[in-house]
C-alpha cells in the first residue's frame, strides 16, 4: 500500500488519487510476472519536476528529473 511520496526527500502523505501520479508495476520473479502489483506515488509537487523510471533489471524505480519542453517547441494546443 502506498503511504507517502516515492521521492525519498519528500514525506507528503498519500491521501487522494486525484493528486499526483500513481504508478502500478507488476511484481516479477525471474522472468515470470506474478499476479501482484507494487504501487508507487509521486505527490503533485514532485510529479511536476520528476518521474519514476522502471528498468527490467531493477527491483525498485529510479527517481529522475523530468526535462521541461520549451513552450516554443510544443505542438499547438499542448500545455507545459
Amino acid at each position: 500500500m502506498v503511504s507517502q511520496c516515492a521521492n525519498p526527500g519528500c514525506h507528503e502523505p498519500f491521501v487522494y488519487f486525484h493528486s499526483g501520479k500513481l504508478f502500478a508495476v507488476p511484481q516479477r520473479i525471474g522472468r515470470v510476472a506474478r499476479a501482484t502489483v507494487e504501487c508507487f506515488w509521486l505527490c503533485q509537487r514532485c510529479a511536476e519536476s520528476m518521474a519514476l523510471e522502471f528498468r527490467p533489471s531493477g527491483d525498485h524505480p529510479e527517481l529522475v528529473v523530468r526535462r521541461k519542453v520549451m513552450a516554443s517547441r510544443q505542438p499547438a494546443g499542448c500545455k507545459a
